[in-house]
Protein backbone atom coordinates (compact mmCIF):
# COMPACT_ATOMS: atom_id res chain seq x y z
CA UNK A 1 0.00 0.00 0.00
CA UNK A 2 0.97 3.61 -0.72
CA UNK A 3 1.01 7.11 0.98
CA UNK A 4 -1.39 8.03 -2.09
CA UNK A 5 -3.82 5.55 -0.60
CA UNK A 6 -4.17 6.48 2.86
CA UNK A 7 -3.01 10.27 3.07
CA UNK A 8 -5.29 13.03 3.61
CA UNK A 9 -5.43 15.52 0.51
CA UNK A 10 -6.92 17.83 1.57
CA UNK A 11 -4.06 19.60 3.58
CA UNK A 12 -4.40 22.55 5.66
CA UNK A 13 -1.59 24.39 5.47
CA UNK A 14 -0.37 28.11 5.99
CA UNK A 15 2.02 30.68 4.66
CA UNK A 16 5.48 31.28 6.66
CA UNK A 17 3.99 35.26 6.72
CA UNK A 18 1.02 34.63 8.62
CA UNK A 19 1.39 35.36 12.34
CA UNK A 20 1.11 32.67 15.37
CA UNK A 21 -1.97 33.56 15.62
CA UNK A 22 -3.34 32.96 13.17
CA UNK A 23 -1.35 29.64 13.01
CA UNK A 24 -3.01 28.72 15.86
CA UNK A 25 -6.63 29.68 15.47
CA UNK A 26 -6.12 27.26 12.58
CA UNK A 27 -4.62 24.40 14.46
CA UNK A 28 -7.90 25.11 17.37
CA UNK A 29 -10.34 25.71 14.68
CA UNK A 30 -9.12 22.47 12.77
CA UNK A 31 -8.67 20.38 15.77
CA UNK A 32 -5.12 19.67 14.43
CA UNK A 33 -1.28 19.24 16.04
CA UNK A 34 0.67 20.39 13.01
CA UNK A 35 0.74 22.48 9.37
CA UNK A 36 2.60 22.42 6.88
CA UNK A 37 4.08 26.00 5.99
CA UNK A 38 4.01 26.83 2.38
CA UNK A 39 5.87 30.30 0.99
CA UNK A 40 4.78 32.32 -1.49
CA UNK A 41 5.12 30.20 -4.72
CA UNK A 42 3.41 27.20 -2.67
CA UNK A 43 6.51 25.52 -1.84
CA UNK A 44 7.04 23.46 1.21
CA UNK A 45 9.30 25.43 3.73
CA UNK A 46 8.51 24.18 6.75
CA UNK A 47 6.13 22.95 9.82
CA UNK A 48 4.44 24.38 12.34
CA UNK A 49 3.09 22.46 15.66
CA UNK A 50 1.67 22.73 18.73
CA UNK A 51 5.09 22.44 20.32
CA UNK A 52 6.92 24.94 18.02
CA UNK A 53 3.59 27.78 18.65
CA UNK A 54 4.11 26.94 23.07
CA UNK A 55 8.03 26.37 23.08
CA UNK A 56 9.43 29.40 20.58
CA UNK A 57 9.29 32.79 20.68
CA UNK A 58 8.31 35.01 17.32
CA UNK A 59 5.75 36.66 15.70
CA UNK A 60 5.41 35.10 12.28
CA UNK A 61 4.79 31.29 11.26
CA UNK A 62 8.69 31.13 9.58
CA UNK A 63 9.91 32.62 12.33
CA UNK A 64 9.21 29.58 15.03
CA UNK A 65 8.38 27.25 12.38
CA UNK A 66 10.59 23.67 11.91
CA UNK A 67 12.39 23.58 9.13
CA UNK A 68 14.27 21.08 7.07
CA UNK A 69 11.28 18.88 7.76
CA UNK A 70 11.08 15.35 6.59
CA UNK A 71 8.91 14.38 3.87
CA UNK A 72 7.67 11.37 1.32
CA UNK A 73 6.23 10.75 -2.13
CA UNK A 74 3.17 9.38 -3.25
CA UNK A 75 4.44 6.19 -4.27
CA UNK A 76 6.35 6.07 -0.88
CA UNK A 77 5.00 2.57 0.45
CA UNK A 78 2.92 2.33 4.12
CA UNK A 79 5.78 0.00 6.21
CA UNK A 80 8.30 3.20 5.25
CA UNK A 81 5.87 5.32 6.82
CA UNK A 82 5.08 3.26 9.73
CA UNK A 83 9.10 3.27 10.31
CA UNK A 84 9.68 7.30 9.55
CA UNK A 85 6.87 8.04 12.32
CA UNK A 86 8.01 6.00 14.82
CA UNK A 87 11.81 5.97 14.70
CA UNK A 88 11.79 9.58 13.43
CA UNK A 89 9.02 10.59 16.59
CA UNK A 90 6.98 12.15 14.27
CA UNK A 91 3.27 12.48 13.97
CA UNK A 92 2.61 13.56 10.42
CA UNK A 93 4.75 13.76 7.08
CA UNK A 94 3.70 16.20 4.30
CA UNK A 95 3.52 14.03 1.23
CA UNK A 96 5.12 16.01 -1.87
CA UNK A 97 5.18 16.03 -5.57
CA UNK A 98 7.87 18.60 -6.90
CA UNK A 99 8.35 20.46 -3.71
CA UNK A 100 4.12 21.23 -3.47
CA UNK A 101 2.33 19.54 -0.36
CA UNK A 102 -0.11 16.97 -2.28
CA UNK A 103 -1.25 15.43 0.89
CA UNK A 104 0.09 14.66 4.61
CA UNK A 105 0.27 11.15 6.47
CA UNK A 106 -0.33 11.76 10.15
CA UNK A 107 -0.36 8.46 12.93
CA UNK A 108 -4.20 8.69 12.81
CA UNK A 109 -4.21 7.83 9.15
CA UNK A 110 -2.00 4.84 9.93
CA UNK A 111 -4.44 3.73 12.79
CA UNK A 112 -7.64 4.19 10.47
CA UNK A 113 -5.49 1.98 8.02
CA UNK A 114 -5.45 -0.55 9.91
CA UNK A 115 -9.00 0.17 11.49
CA UNK A 116 -10.62 -0.16 7.98
CA UNK A 117 -12.42 -3.82 6.61
CA UNK A 118 -14.26 -5.00 4.01
CA UNK A 119 -17.04 -7.17 4.70
CA UNK A 120 -18.12 -9.48 2.02
CA UNK A 121 -22.18 -8.89 1.47
CA UNK A 122 -22.93 -13.01 0.76
CA UNK A 123 -21.01 -14.54 3.98
CA UNK A 124 -20.25 -11.57 6.03
CA UNK A 125 -16.27 -12.91 5.61
CA UNK A 126 -13.98 -9.53 6.81
CA UNK A 127 -10.76 -8.67 5.56
CA UNK A 128 -9.03 -5.68 6.72
CA UNK A 129 -6.84 -3.33 4.42
CA UNK A 130 -7.86 -0.31 2.54
CA UNK A 131 -8.09 -1.92 -1.14
CA UNK A 132 -11.20 -4.15 -1.84
CA UNK A 133 -10.42 -8.07 -2.11
CA UNK A 134 -10.20 -9.41 -5.34
CA UNK A 135 -12.62 -12.49 -4.43
CA UNK A 136 -14.08 -13.76 -0.75
CA UNK A 137 -11.88 -15.93 0.43
CA UNK A 138 -14.74 -17.98 1.96
CA UNK A 139 -17.56 -17.27 -0.82
CA UNK A 140 -15.53 -16.28 -3.41
CA UNK A 141 -17.56 -13.31 -4.37
CA UNK A 142 -15.97 -10.68 -7.14
CA UNK A 143 -15.41 -7.56 -5.40
CA UNK A 144 -18.69 -6.17 -5.63
CA UNK A 145 -19.90 -8.15 -2.99
CA UNK A 146 -17.71 -5.88 -0.79
CA UNK A 147 -18.94 -3.40 1.64
CA UNK A 148 -16.28 -0.78 2.96
CA UNK A 149 -16.81 -0.67 6.54
CA UNK A 150 -14.97 0.45 9.67
CA UNK A 151 -13.78 -1.65 12.77
CA UNK A 152 -16.16 -0.59 15.76
CA UNK A 153 -14.75 0.02 18.67
CA UNK A 154 -14.20 -3.13 20.88
CA UNK A 155 -13.41 -5.38 18.02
Amino acid sequence: MKAREIMTQQVISIHDEATVEDAARMLARNRISGLPVVNAASMLVGLVSEHDLIAKAGRLVGEIMTRGVITIGPETEVEQIQHLLTHQRIRRVPVVEEGKVVGIVSRSDLVRQIAMRWVCGICGESLHGLDAPSACPSCKAGTSAFVHDVVPPGM
